[in-house]
């Protein structure tokens, strides 16, 4: 019931992200709408019923200039501590996630990327209990159904998906990052824009 809970409130506040970045989202109709909320609900459904049999998911809203985003995704934690420094302790999941990336200032599907990324993502732990608790970074793989956006040229679908992030525990249940990542194809095609996000993740255990 949580659970469910939790993923409503989180659809609620993506649709409130999109609707509040800008002029071109607010006057999308009423079917657009429709099928934008049809789809992130069946997502974060899929969610609920973990069918990968993973350890976390996370639910992320995203900004970057002029683009609105979220990201759902699984997590496998691995049990093995890499190392310790200072007595906080590395650690690694591995992430699976859906992004969807709206513009803004482009009106219908010419303005919508959708983005599939693997990612492992290796944590310090001074904490396991606070608030503030850990620092994050990663890099890992992610392919994009376009590679344009808002004037952007990514120029090849692959992209590498970087991110620095720090954050902490609400319970021993449930944690939040807040992450700076970065798309590019690490100059593999010029021009090579790349993009940055904001995020905002909030991922729950199973």
């Amino acid at each position: 019931m949580i659970r469910s809970l939790v993923l409503m409130l989180m659809l609620v506040v993506s649709q409130s992200v999109f609707a509040a970045q800008g002029e071109t989202l607010k006057n999308d109709s009423k079917e657009t709408w429709g099928w934008r909320t049809a789809m992130i609900t069946s997502l974060m459904l899929t969610l609920a019923t973990n069918p990968l049999g993973a350890d976390e998911y996370n639910v992320t809203p995203m900004s970057s200039t002029d683009v609105a985003g979220i990201k759902l995704g699984f997590r496998w934690h691995q049990d093995e501590v890499l190392g310790e420094l200072f007595g906080a302790q590395l650690t690694h999941y591995y992430l699976f996630a859906y992004n969807y990336w709206q513009s803004t200032i482009v009106d219908g599907q010419e303005g919508v990327v959708n983005g599939l990324e693997f990612i492992p993502v290796f944590r310090m732990n001074w904490s396991y209990n606070s608030l503030l608790s850990f620092v994050e970074t990663s890099v890992g793989a992610s392919v994009l159904s376009r590679n344009e956006l808002n004037g952007r040229q990514f120029s090849t679908n692959f992209q590498f998906a970087n991110s620095l992030a720090f954050g902490g525990y609400f319970t021993p249940q449930a944690s939040w990052t807040l992450q700076l990542q970065h798309y590019s194809n690490n100059s593999i095609k010029l021009p090579n824009n790349g993009i940055n996000f904001y995020n905002l993740n909030f991922a729950f255990r199973y």
